[in-house]
């Protein structure tokens, strides 16, 4: 699946907790939130807040933890 219209949003893209800016989660990012390497997903800048991609959308919706 292409993703890369992703990369002409990301800088306009924000966490919904934080407020931070999303970037595009690396692999310890990834094995952090207990997810496979190969997954494609964002994080807010400093990594603590994970957001899928489900079926080629970001899910940028706030969580609980």
């Amino acid at each position: 699946m292409d993703l890369s219209w992703i990369n002409d949003f990301l800088p306009t893209f924000r966490c919904p907790h934080t407020h931070q800016p999303l970037r595009w989660a690396e692999a310890a990012d990834l094995q952090h939130h207990g997810h496979p390497a190969d997954e494609k997903a964002l994080v807010n800048q400093d990594g603590t807040r994970f957001y899928p991609i489900e079926d080629g959308i970001p899910v940028l919706l706030p969580q609980d933890s």
